[in-house]
């Protein structure tokens, strides 16, 4: 049932109106990609806006699981369209009295958490028509679910109020195409720069949501865009079957593989005040059939990996893998909202406000046209990641990382496209009875002569590879003692074997003159791992002079939680258990504090439920 309400104003020294038209008739969001739009006719109104009549705000009632899968716009009866909200919320759900107005008290949508509540201002001003426009006819509210599939949802209320003296837009500092003095560059000082995304891979993601099953390991995946441009790609008119040309109107080629169509990177670079862009070749896009949409090719790998001492795990041996799975490249949460999901290299948990150039883009969606906004996060769940990995025959059960890579074939322009992996330490129990062994070791120093021992407590032997000239050791037992010729550092070698195979560690080794062990810092290593983590962390940490040496963890308002180490140690490598699972400690933050000498080194630990 269409309403139309009178809303009157007195205000002084003149008498203002304000007037609202009302579409109440529920209507049901298409999961198929079709666009809702739901149509209020307006009539007798002035028939010019201007800054003294026009439009004042829109409200909505919309029940939608994820709200961020949708997009919603007001169309104007001259057909032009404006976009409200983008895609925004993050996991939550419902539009629930909501207005957006150039006046609002909750601030920008799109800085907004769902369900949303109150007024906000839209992502395109409302004042682009109150410029002349004639407000009489037909206006709508178009409502497109861009992330197929996923859930049902319903519009349940919309209204458009006109009225006397609409507010003038609110001043904007952001970063956007038509305010690139908002847009900051990556040195923050420089004033002409290409503004690129930097993609990464949520590690807290795969953390939280994987599941393991004899022979199969299923998981979650999240690529969150923390650079200073957007990640936007353009479908162009130009597609393939192989080699060869074709229309792009087709979806299969002759021998029913999908047809590929080429696509552009679009970068945006800031000149002083002026905004330009450039595209440039970035890989394929096809059409899947099965969810309804355009697919980028080749966007993300996964793998399961056995770790060596190498510390760059896109190289560790590959256990088994996933097909690569092509994204619609969405925004379906941000920063604030999946709170650890945006990490910097540095291992630093980043908000949207640490993002200078917080979502800034044009375009995101599952069309030919796609993108993810700086401080956006695109996400595929555990059942939308299936089947995930198959695990071979015969696969141990023991200590796994899995790797998830980024754009693996690096067809986009990144800033920094060593940052688009992660290695998520994983511990399969639902395979063979039988388990690889821990890798690590620990060890102490007395002058020349050094005692090591192994992590793994149950390897049928273990191979000790001494990089001083001396020939290698191998023992039955997860000891050695072992003397080097003189001061140095000496890289030792560890290959833990059981009949899962060899579990390889190496650690670096410092020997000190004599008399210099006062002299130097004591503390040369100092780590935790994982992190985050669900349950226990390694604490390790290394010693090159004898020191007392204190290790306790503190909740993040500076409460000491507990006491693990209070006396002197020799020089050595240090590994010490945290177990924050059987001390009953709640998700949060918490400081893991090495004090040595009159040196106190701190850990920030990230603990997940």
């Amino acid at each position: 049932m269409k309403k139309t309400l009178f809303t009157f104003f007195l205000l002084l020294p003149s008498l203002l109106f304000a007037q609202a038209f009302t579409n109440d008739t529920l209507y049901t969001i298409p999961i198929n990609g079709d666009t809702l739009s739901i149509p209020i006719n307006v009539s007798g109104l002035p028939n010019v806006t201007s800054s003294s009549f026009g439009l004042l705000n829109v409200c909505l009632d919309i029940r939608c699981t994820t709200v961020a899968d949708l997009r919603v716009m007001l169309r104007a009866p001259n057909d032009s369209l404006i976009m409200l909200v983008d895609t925004k919320g993050g996991d939550g759900g419902g539009y629930y009295g909501t207005c957006f107005q150039e006046n609002a008290s909750n601030g920008w949508i799109y800085e907004g958490t769902a369900p949303f509540i109150g007024s906000f201002y839209p992502e395109q001003s409302l004042n682009t028509y109150n410029t002349g426009l004639n407000p009489n006819g037909t206006w709508s509210l178009v409502v497109k679910d861009l992330f197929l599939f996923s859930d049902t949802g319903s519009v349940d209320y919309f209204s458009i109020t006109f009225g006397s003296n609409p507010p003038p837009d609110p001043v904007f500092t952001g970063c956007s195409y038509s305010n690139p003095v908002g847009c900051k560059c990556p040195d923050g000082v420089s004033t002409d720069c290409d503004l690129l995304p930097e993609m990464t891979a949520s590690a807290k993601d795969i953390m939280l949501h994987y599941t393991e099953s004899p022979g199969h390991l299923v998981f979650s995946n999240s690529t969150p865009n923390i650079g200073w441009g957007p990640l936007e790609v353009h479908g162009i008119d130009s597609c393939f079957c192989g080699t060869t040309p074709v229309t792009c109107l087709d979806s299969f080629c002759p021998d029913s593989t999908p047809v590929m169509r080429l696509v552009n990177q679009r970068i945006y670079h800031r000149s002083g005040n002026i905004m330009t862009y450039y595209d440039r070749p970035a890989g394929t896009m096809f059409y899947d059939t099965d969810h309804g949409h355009t697919h980028i090719d080749n966007w993300a790998s996964y793998t399961l990996r056995r770790s060596t001492p190498n510390p760059d795990a896109t190289t560790w041996p590959v256990i088994g893998s996933a097909t690569k799975t092509s994204y619609c490249l969405i925004n379906l949460s941000d920063c604030n909202s999946n709170y650890g999901y945006c990490v910097d290299s540095a291992g630093n948990v980043l908000h949207n406000s640490d993002i200078p150039n917080a979502n800034f883009g044009t375009v995101s969606g599952c069309g030919t046209d796609q993108g993810i906004y700086p401080a956006n996060i695109d996400t595929y769940d555990e059942s939308e990641n299936a089947p995930g990995i198959i695990l071979p025959i015969g696969t141990c059960n023991g200590d796994y990382y899995i790797v998830s890579i980024t754009d693996p074939d690096n067809h986009f322009l990144f800033q920094d496209h060593k940052n688009n992996w992660v290695a998520v330490p994983i511990k399969l129990t639902f395979q063979k009875a039988a388990n690889f062994e821990a890798g690590g070791f620990s060890f102490s120093v007395a002058g020349n002569d050094v005692t090591f021992s192994a992590n793994a407590a149950t390897a049928d032997s273990c191979v000790w590879m001494w990089e001083d000239g001396s020939a290698s050791s191998t023992s039955l037992t997860t000891s050695a003692l072992h003397s080097f010729p003189g001061p140095g550092s000496y890289i030792v070698w560890l290959y833990a074997y059981n009949h899962c195979g060899p579990t390889v560690s190496a650690d670096t080794v410092n020997i000190l003159p004599v008399g210099l062990n006062n002299a130097v810092e004591s503390v040369v290593q100092f780590n935790i791992q994982p992190n985050p983590t669900k349950d226990n962390v390694m604490i390790n940490y290394t010693l090159v002079s004898s020191t007392e040496v204190s290790l306790e963890i503190f909740d993040a308002i500076g409460n000491r939680i507990k006491n693990m180490i209070n006396n002197k140690q020799l020089p050595g490598k240090y590994q010490v258990l945290f177990d924050a699972k059987a001390d009953q400690l709640s998700q949060g933050i918490y400081i893991i504090r090495l004090s040595s000498g009159n040196k106190t080194f701190n850990k920030r630990l990230v603990l997940l439920q």
